[in-house]
């Protein structure tokens, strides 16, 4: 995934003119030869091949504030079913999961453990192996600039007041971001932290993958319209995916209650990536966890950029609504360009269950 202001300007309309003596011809190189120019991120999966994988990327122990030992989190979200986890402690590495008898609580879960809050056995610490459970372990944490952020694939790892140097330090590891829950930020320090902020670290920071757009079921309900209003600016040349993570510390309530879909030809840590950074998931809202109901499947996804299409096939659905520049568009399994004269550049779709909602990502548009 590789953005910067030149593709942000070519991915819109580039424009050849040839001046004739009589004629002037326009080629315009819009990724098709004809029909609506859509970026589709599903555009590489075979619905008929590639599995469905459940994911979490954001996740605590006792590593730092978290109330249970590692090895604890990794078998919760093992027996709910996910494939793919990440334990991101603050400030703290909790990685590999067959080394984690050799790690130390932090010295806030001793102090936790000295006052009766916390049981020995979170303290203690076991091996786990990924293989054997069939699960995929993400290397990550949870970096406290200012504004958090996760970091991924990388052994960064420091405390900064600076957000601009831990994103550079994540960077130049090849690490991979996902800005954590906006909408606290937006609250208390709005004239900071505004669509404007996050526009420009997203433009100049093309390893930030996306922003979570639900935490703790929904700890701060702006964060899809903080997730819209970015869009706005920056699509559909600069495409922003949104994340649904439990950020788990310990409350049972809050485990297994938003998660990420990703569809991928095999489950590796390389396929994981390359899902984060290409848009190949789905994120999934279901406030009651695994004891509610079951939310939507999607299925399939198909473009037909001549016609200006974009259909849906999912089960398990009461409804499906169409979303641009945070506002209802368009209602149904599929969308029709051509009717919706005042669309921005981009759409997503949410499908909604009984309690629990299945959206995409956003699906970047130009109009020929």
């Amino acid at each position: 995934m590789k953005f910067n202001n030149l593709t942000l300007f070519l991915s819109r309309v580039f424009y050849i003119i040839l001046l004739g003596s009589q004629y002037i011809f326009v080629f315009i190189l819009s990724g098709c030869s004809s029909g609506w120019n859509i970026h589709n991120p599903y555009e590489q999966v075979d619905w008929e091949d590639h599995r469905q994988y459940k994911a979490n990327f954001h996740t605590h122990t006792t590593r730092s504030d978290g109330k249970f030992s590692p090895q604890a989190v990794v078998d919760k979200y093992h027996k709910l079913g996910y494939k793919i986890l990440t334990i991101t402690d603050h400030n703290e590495v909790t990685f590999p999961w067959t080394d984690f008898a050799a790690m130390e609580p932090s010295d806030r879960a001793k102090e936790r453990l000295e006052n009766g809050v916390l049981e020995q056995k979170s303290l203690t610490y076991e091996n786990r192996d990924p293989e054997a459970l069939g699960m995929v372990a993400i290397q990550g944490n949870e970096v406290s600039t200012p504004h958090h952020v996760n970091s991924f694939f990388t052994d960064y790892e420091k405390r900064t007041d600076q957000e601009q140097i831990a994103l550079e330090s994540i960077e130049s590891r090849g690490g991979v971001v996902v800005i954590n829950h906006p909408g606290r930020y937006t609250g208390e320090n709005p004239k900071k932290y505004n669509t404007n902020w996050y526009a420009d670290i997203l433009t100049r920071f093309d390893n930030i993958a996306g922003i979570e757009i639900y935490n703790q079921v929904d700890r701060y309900p702006t964060d899809r319209q903080l997730w819209d209003s970015v869009l706005v600016e920056l699509m559909p040349g600069r495409p922003v995916w949104g994340f649904s993570n439990d950020d788990f510390h310990g409350d049972l309530n809050k485990l297994g209650v938003g998660w990420n879909v990703f569809i991928l030809p095999e489950l590796t840590e390389e396929s994981v990536r390359t899902g984060m950074e290409e848009g190949r998931f789905f994120y999934v809202h279901a406030a009651e966890g695994h004891n509610g109901a079951k939310p939507p499947q999607i299925e399939s996804v198909n473009v037909n950029r001549k016609k200006g299409i974009i259909e849906i096939k999912s089960i398990g659905q009461d409804s499906i609504r169409w979303i641009s520049g945070d506002q209802v568009i368009q209602r149904g399994n599929s969308i029709q360009l051509t009717k919706n004269t005042e669309i921005f550049d981009y759409v997503r779709a949410e499908i909604f269950g009984p309690g629990t909602i299945t959206g995409t990502q956003p699906f970047g548009i130009h109009n020929p």
